[in-house]
């Protein structure tokens, strides 16, 4: 199997909706404004009822009664409106998969796409590219179980005795993951820089053409696992994959209690995924 004959052999590939491509091309329109926004936004009833009742949940409403669209759009703020329309609207766009927590695997995307979106505020990088980047790293993984789902279990058994994914996908599909969602992120026509990231999020330093993002990918699915399995801080720092934080020039010991505060915040991947 190659990545064209999963696409091809796939029927009913998952699809971003069009109104979220397009108010995705609209946050970056720097003439564009919050009336234009609260329309379109309107124009998807799905949308609408989370962007709701995302502005009135604890973290976002901080105890004000937010009852209309555009109340919620100037409450919310561009940048927070972007990651959350990005975060609805990929995880839209996958039905359920039998057997599987498709909740627990966009809640742990989630979590990845917020730290990436913190580290990349200590970089060069966008944060809300990050934040796409890590939403969409692990996309791959959902086609795969969709195309094959009785070799995808048997995968995650392997897994848990301490496989690779990475190598058994390989070795099963003569592909992986970050191939697969590289591939459907450029399907949906996303940024080039994007597509390069989710490619090379395995091993960022092994390709002659550096992507920071892929960078960032990396170190937040570490961090997330290393706080997922309880690591004590002095652990996760001592194991902290230099190698790959270097070319970033980042000083997490800066900016790691506001990592660790993330983590442990309550998160609002469930207003965003019901």
């Amino acid at each position: 199997m190659t990545v064209e004959s999963l696409f091809s052999e796939t029927p009913n590939l998952p699809n971003i909706p069009k109104v979220i491509q397009s108010l995705i091309e609209q946050f970056n329109d720097p003439n564009s404004n919050s009336d234009e926004i609260s329309k379109k936004i309107k124009m998807d009833q799905v949308l609408s009822a989370k962007i709701m009742r995302l502005a009135n949940s604890a973290r976002y409403g901080a105890g004000r009664k937010v009852a209309s669209i555009d109340s919620a759009v100037v409450m919310l703020g561009i940048d927070s409106l972007k990651t959350l329309v990005i975060a609805s609207g990929i995880t839209g766009a996958f039905k359920d998969i039998e057997g599987f927590d498709k909740k627990a695997f966009w809640r742990d995307s989630f979590m990845i796409a917020s730290i990436s979106k913190l580290i990349a505020k200590h970089t060069d990088a966008d944060p809300e590219t990050a934040f796409t980047c890590g939403m969409m790293h692990n996309i791959g993984d959902l086609l795969i179980r969709i195309a094959y789902p009785e070799q995808a279990v048997k995968i995650d058994n392997l897994i848990a005795v301490g496989a690779s994914r990475v190598d058994l996908q390989d070795n099963q599909f003569s592909c992986n993951f970050a191939e697969v969602s590289a591939e459907l992120a450029k399907r949906w026509n996303f940024p080039a820089d994007i597509v390069k990231a989710v490619r090379q999020q395995c091993a960022p330093n092994d390709f002659k053409s550096y992507s920071s993002y892929s960078g960032i990918i990396y170190l937040a699915c570490y961090l997330n696992d290393a706080f997922r399995n309880n690591l004590e801080p002095e652990t996760v720092l001592a194991e902290f994959p230099n190698d790959i934080a270097r070319p970033l020039e980042i000083n997490l010991v800066s900016f790691f209690e506001t990592i660790i505060e993330l983590t442990q915040a309550e998160d609002d991947i469930e207003a965003i995924i019901n």
